[in-house]
């Protein structure tokens, strides 16, 4: 891959996640429910790493040419500005994707270390056998494996993780919570486990790695973020009548929090973000306000899941000519050498290379621009 080419690749990916994610948040709106929302956001990070994928192994349609009526010494330049910018473009993606995976990477290991140092705690002393028939993941097995529930000195707020086991763990202090406040949390908690946010925050790292340039990956970040405590917090209680009893567990454990050191990398933290929970507070407030959950789903979640994918189709259509040596002549580029490769081993002939359009090699450029400035000079000899 050229200089260019990279430089238009990174343009086109960058206009077709912005699309997805605007039409991804459009159909979240419309569902209305908090768990579909979730669920589109997780569909969003799959089609993002989709996208890199196709771009990365097949070729992509050319709609339009704007290069092909610009004359050779104005090609030129831009070429030459378009190799510069490929260039610095790609070592600055390279180094900050290489930082947000060494983040990632760490923070993983971090908390698959802090687990290790959790000691394991018994449901049936914190959790009434009434209450543990409403919390099935605790008693049975919904999630393929049973749901271990462990405690640290260490931690300030619950967090749930799923490596290869499920686990809750909830801070030692929480253990003297009475059971109702104590249920909320596990509720909660269980709500991230059984709807997949694990996996969702996992698809959400990889596309932040990826996209760390991209200002609207880090607002669907936030927004994905925000719905999952906001289905996590309609799981948590069962009437609008148990919202102020939930609230005041979330302050005790957001003072807690403030007044304690807490440097543990949790995912999926109870407690993490005063914007994010301030926000929470006014919806469970309105909630209760209006007395009533809200359940209603004007669209179902297979139908705006099914356009969002069918919209994801059309957006990978969406490549923005930048490369001024791509060739004129033809509607689509040539297959990338690596799966050309491959594909050649199994007997498939595929094109993985352009059209000849008189600008596909940077040296012949340059040579057509010499040769023509030559010409130049040679007329005005011969004038003179």
């Amino acid at each position: 891959m050229t200089s260019t080419q990279f430089l238009e690749l990174v343009v086109s990916l960058s206009v077709q996640a912005t699309i997805v994610i605007i039409v991804a948040h459009w159909l979240g709106r419309l569902v209305n429910s908090e768990r579909l929302q979730c669920r589109l956001w997780t569909v969003c990070y799959v089609v993002l790493l989709l996208l890199i994928v196709v771009a990365l192994l097949f070729p992509h349609p050319r709609l339009f040419q704007p290069w092909a009526a610009i004359g050779t010494q104005n090609v030129t330049t831009l070429v030459t500005i378009e190799m510069q910018v490929g260039r610095a473009l790609f070592f600055v993606w390279l180094a900050g994707a290489v930082i947000s995976l060494t983040v990632f990477t760490i923070r993983s290991f971090q908390v698959n270390r802090f687990l290790k140092t959790c000691q394991s705690i018994d449901p049936e002393e914190f959790i009434s056998p009434e209450n543990r028939n409403e919390i099935p993941g605790i008693s049975e097995r919904p999630l393929k494996q049973r749901i271990q529930l462990l405690t640290s000195s260490r931690l300030t707020t619950p967090f749930c993780s799923q490596f290869h086991f499920p686990y809750i763990v909830v801070p030692e202090y929480l253990l003297g919570f009475e059971r109702q406040k104590f249920n909320f949390i596990i509720r909660h908690e269980l709500e991230h486990l059984k709807t997949g946010h694990p996996l969702q925050l996992f698809l959400q790292r990889l596309v932040e790695v990826i996209f760390w340039f991209h200002p609207m990956v880090w607002w669907a970040s936030q927004e994905s973020a925000l719905s999952r405590e906001f289905a996590c917090d309609e799981a948590a209680i069962d009437s609008p009548s148990e919202i102020a009893s939930y609230l005041r567990t979330l302050l005790t454990i957001i003072e807690y929090s403030a007044s304690q050191a807490d440097e543990t990398p949790t995912p999926l933290a109870f407690g993490r973000g005063k914007s994010i929970v301030a926000k929470r507070a006014r919806r469970l407030t309105q909630i209760a306000r209006c007395n009533q959950l809200n359940r209603r789903t004007p669209v179902s979640g297979s139908a705006a899941t099914f356009s969002l994918l069918m919209a994801a189709v059309l957006i990978g259509f969406v490549w923005l000519p930048v490369d001024a040596l791509a060739s004129p002549r033809a509607n689509w580029s040539p297959w990338p050498s690596w799966t050309a490769g491959a594909l050649h081993d199994f007997g498939f002939s595929l094109n993985d290379f352009d059209a000849y359009g008189g600008r596909i090699e940077v040296h012949e450029l340059f040579e057509h621009e010499e040769l023509e400035d030559r010409q130049k000079v040679t007329r005005q000899h011969h004038r003179e």
